[in-house]
């Protein structure tokens, strides 16, 4: 019940404008390189 309602609060704050909502980190992905490809 507790977490419910400061999960509640915590989405007004952030539709009120109160807190900044959090952004999503890009994930890095390794380029193919060409020598892994010669060797498959």
């Amino acid at each position: 019940m507790k977490a419910r309602l400061n999960e509640m609060f915590w989405k007004l704050a952030v539709a009120l404008g109160l807190i900044e909502p959090p952004r999503m980190q890009p994930i890095p992905v390794r380029a193919p390189r060409e020598q892994d490809h010669r060797r498959r």
